[in-house]
């Protein structure tokens, strides 16, 4: 049997060969990345049509994320021309978090910032921000202070003679 011929291509998987660890977990990885921009254009193209403010925004970022996907897997195939695909990476992820950014103040000016359908979205609502109201079960106020009206004048220590030489 002649196996010289026969040769496979391994499949393409969405997950990273390296995956951030800890805090950092799917936010610093190129395909993390792509991963978010990805269900954010999945999410929000059939309502897109609700939300005509952001039809052009979306229909760049639609073009940059075919970009980045493509990025990306020549990163997978092409080790050779590293120098020239970093540099194509970076000017995606920043072009790419502008694009992201004002999509998701626009969901969040559309939806309101603390809305959980933003979670359809890929995105997480705020959270409510100040203190919790004060329970008044079974606590008492703290006790008065008096102060009277007039102090009395209390008179300043003398000074202390020296003594002489």
């Amino acid at each position: 049997m002649n196996t010289v011929g026969n040769t496979t291509t391994p499949s393409n998987t969405t997950t990273p060969a390296n995956p951030a660890k800890g805090n950092q977990r799917g936010q610093t990885t190129l395909a993390a990345e792509i991963d978010r921009w990805q269900a954010l254009a999945n999410n929000l193209a059939p309502q897109i049509e609700q939300l005509p403010g952001l039809k052009d925004s979306f229909a760049q970022f639609q073009a940059l994320l075919a970009q980045a996907i493509a990025v990306r897997n020549q990163l997978n195939t092409l080790k050779a021309d590293t120098a020239t695909a970093f540099t194509q990476r970076e000017q995606l992820l920043v072009d790419g978090a502008g694009l992201f950014s004002r999509l998701r103040l626009g969901l969040q000016s559309a939806h309101g910032p603390q809305n959980p359908r933003l979670h359809e979205f890929g995105l997480k609502p705020r959270k409510k921000t100040g203190r919790p109201p004060k329970s008044t079960n079974g606590t008492t106020p703290p006790p008065q202070v008096e102060v009277p009206a007039h102090a009395p004048a209390t008179a300043a220590p003398a000074p202390a003679a020296s003594p002489a030489k």
